[in-house]
């Protein structure tokens, strides 16, 4: 009894190149002329802790570049700047780069992956940390970031719930 094959070579081939086809269109899910998106990080967005206060301030500095820092504010007297953020078009593409206090090494340049108007997802995978930034606006108030990534062998996420003042 001859077995009859669901699939011969060929049309194996073709519905392999539609599918890869179809996940390298929903990998580049970044338009630039979304980039107007962006425009709503701008202002001061604040998180409170238990011990201290993150705040994050965002301004665009021209319409491709958009300036970013994070600062830590303990019992409002001693602020700390965290990190300075350069989220930019490039060519073809918009990058987002961190650049942390303290850190030295090359600059960490996240591309952006997904850019819609709730939010937006930057990744390098070939980064330790971080391996992916995630900016999402639950409304006109509230933005949800997480940072993940690995630091010395171990894996970490931080949640940021940020209120805009």
């Amino acid at each position: 009894m001859e077995k009859k094959l669901l699939f011969n070579n060929r049309t194996g081939l073709i519905l392999l190149l539609l599918l890869l086809g179809n996940c390298l269109t929903t990998a580049a899910q970044v338009r630039l002329e979304d980039a107007a998106f962006l425009n709503k990080l701008n202002g001061t967005w604040r998180m409170s802790t238990r011990r201290s206060v993150i705040i994050e301030t965002w301004q665009q500095k021209d319409d491709s570049t958009w300036l970013g820092q994070t600062w830590r504010v303990v019992k409002e007297k001693d602020s700390t700047l965290q990190q300075s953020i350069i989220l930019a078009r490039r060519g073809n593409a918009i990058y987002f780069m961190p650049t942390y206090e303290g850190r030295v090494g090359n600059p960490i340049q996240l591309t952006l992956r997904v850019l819609k108007p709730v939010g937006f997802v930057a990744e390098d995978l070939n980064n330790d940390f971080p391996k992916k930034v995630i900016y999402r606006f639950k409304d006109a108030r509230h933005l949800d970031a997480r940072v993940e990534g690995a630091q010395q062998g171990t894996i970490q996420e931080y949640i940021f719930n940020f209120e805009k003042q």
